[in-house]
């Protein structure tokens, strides 16, 4: 598997008439997904519509993989938590769209993508005493004993370690997610190859390959968005907190943020934008494609659209790929050796800004152990 500062090199590309049509590609899923995934949530009872997608992500969280009932776990639209501060209200169920749009989450994940506690109650227990607990929780409004609270620096390294975490895992995770997304042209042409010469279906047959990958596409994609999502809110709730620094210098007040805070924030949030950059750009290798980013369904019977297409299956609108297409070609083509090149600039980018979060995490750490 690449490093994060690379991806695999561009796979061979084939002929476009190679390509599987939409309905072939579709035909590809397997039975338990396809009976998920074509399922459409709009008109159906909330129950059932919940049912839908905890089946088809086996009642596990997606986000932290811890397994649960009904009555522990949310449905939640990934592309309403990837918008942030769209006010979207994320507690209602899905009861319009595709099932590909939601993804499963336990109630404690839940809690921190809408915004409620920056920390889960497992990595409250290192934080010492209820009252200090309490900092990190949400509340509609501030109560007396809310004025004038402050986080100490044990409160705050904790969850300074948890967030970095996240992230870190997260970094990895879109890196591979990058990975996966070059094998998609090689792999949606051999599957082509396989359909137009009606080879015998086996084990080691391309279209099998192509629909395990494209299951794997969604389900990652979905997988990332929230785990993108989860880091927001905790860099959120950090840039919140009233930290009680040690003490008042020349660049800090009481109750402002420290420089190294400030620092480690602004390159934490930095990072986050380039790993939504990676997600975008994989999404662009699919509507090059001529699939769709949310439930790998064709976007047209013929040939690739030129322009962001709705997707006939999930009524997704598809990735805008005018940057990358190739001049000169009697039909929309991508170049993919360029997106390709963009997707290993900015994982490259992205591994310089981590070494540069490294350096601020630690300065940051160093002025809170000391003010321990």
């Amino acid at each position: 598997m690449p490093g994060p500062g690379r991806v695999a090199a561009e796979p061979e590309r084939r002929e476009a008439g190679a390509f599987l049509s939409a309905r072939c590609l579709r035909s590809l899923v397997t039975s338990r997904e396809r009976r998920v995934d074509e399922t459409q949530i709009q008109g159906q009872d909330q129950d059932q519509s919940r049912t839908v997608v905890f089946d088809r992500d086996e009642y596990t969280c997606q986000h932290c993989g811890q397994a649960g009932e009904d009555t522990s776990l949310r449905a939640r639209s990934v592309d309403d938590v990837a918008a942030a501060g769209t006010g979207t209200d994320h507690n209602t169920p899905p009861e319009s769209g595709h099932s590909s749009t939601f993804a499963t989450v336990c109630v404690s994940c839940a809690a921190i993508l809408d915004g409620e506690t920056a920390i889960k109650p497992e990595e409250l227990e290192e934080l010492e005493g209820a009252e200090g607990a309490e900092r990190f929780q949400g509340t509609d409004e501030p109560t007396d004993a809310d004025a004038g609270a402050t986080t100490t620096s044990e409160q705050l390294f904790t969850l300074v370690r948890e967030t970095t975490q996240k992230q870190g895992e997260t970094v990895s995770d879109v890196a591979s997610f990058a990975s996966l997304t070059t094998t998609l042209p090689a792999k949606i042409a051999d599957a082509g190859v396989a359909n137009n010469e009606r080879k015998e279906s086996n084990e080691s047959n391309p279209t099998t390959a192509l629909a395990e990958t494209a299951q794997e596409f969604v389900a990652t994609r979905r997988s990332l968005l929230l785990a993108i999502a989860s880091v927001d809110q905790r860099l959120t709730r950090l840039d919140e907190l009233e930290y009680d620094a040690p003490a008042a210098t020349d660049d800090t007040r009481p109750g402002e943020l420290t420089p190294a805070l400030a620092a480690f924030l602004e390159t934490a949030t930095e990072l986050q934008e380039t790993l939504r950059e990676l997600v975008s750009l994989a999404e662009q290798v699919t509507a090059g494609l001529g699939r769709c980013h949310g439930c790998f369904g064709g976007l047209s019977e013929s040939e690739i659209p030129a322009t962001p297409t709705a997707c006939p299956t999930c009524g997704r609108t598809s990735a805008e790929t005018s940057k990358w297409q190739q001049s000169g070609a009697d039909s929309p083509t991508v170049d993919f050796e360029r997106l390709f090149s963009a997707i290993n600039e900015t994982l490259q980018e992205a591994s310089a800004t981590t070494e540069r979060l490294t350096d601020r995490t630690t300065a940051l750490a160093t002025e809170l152990v000391e003010a321990q």
